[in-house]
């Protein structure tokens, strides 16, 4: 093979970045339900028009669900500067055809002046979540029905998908080991002293 096929290059780091990946999945502390659940809960919040929210929503939705909240927070980055704008898009478009006598528009513009200003600079949050309640019920009532409809089906299928290929994983691969979470996602706390040293028998015995 030709050194200078792009392919020769591109491939180590496709694998690298493929195992980074599989390595950033496997690495979330929690039974492969709860990091499945907490994926889930990001990747549905994702496809909502919570934006400037959601990685708040995720949070406490994550919490609430007892799932991993690191995992919950990570999957909303699904929609990130370069995904938003056609993710709202397609959520807006589904939620026309299941909102009966809903005319779509071309939304492209009104989507964008949720994202930057007029010189083109990114909103804070907080102008983001006021720029998107302005769009009016035209527009939120089928991009809320949208995000709802694909949201649900999109946690779903990570849902399976993660809680099969982590309980494959860690049964089959050699992972480092990691101390296990309560259902709330927090470290469960490490005894400091060993048994008996609270009624007097330690290591010491009894005077």
């Amino acid at each position: 093979m030709s050194s200078n096929d792009p392919t020769a290059v591109n491939r180590p780091w496709l694998a690298r970045r493929l195992r980074q990946t599989r390595d950033w999945v496997l690495g979330f502390h929690g039974t492969p339900k709860q990091v499945a659940l907490g994926l889930a809960v990001g990747v549905f919040v994702a496809f909502t028009p919570s934006l400037g929210m959601q990685m708040i929503v995720a949070a406490v939705l994550a919490t609430v669900l007892y799932a991993n909240r690191a995992a919950a927070v990570a999957a909303v980055w699904i929609t990130n500067p370069l995904t938003v704008l056609p993710v709202y898009v397609l959520t807006y478009r589904v939620g026309c055809y299941m909102t009966p006598g809903t005319n779509p528009i071309n939304i492209r513009r009104r989507l964008l002046s949720v994202l930057v200003d007029e010189e083109g600079e990114w909103l804070y949050a907080a102008e983001q979540v006021r720029e998107l309640f302005s769009l009016g019920t035209d527009v939120l009532v089928p991009l809320t029905v949208g995000g709802l409809v694909v949201g649900l089906a999109a946690g779903a299928l990570a849902y399976v998908l993660t809680r099969l290929t982590l309980a494959w994983a860690r049964k089959h691969l050699h992972l480092p080991h990691r101390r296990h979470e309560n259902p709330r996602g927090r470290l469960r706390p490490q005894s400091k002293s060993p048994r008996g040293a609270k009624d007097g028998r330690g290591q010491g015995g009894t005077r």
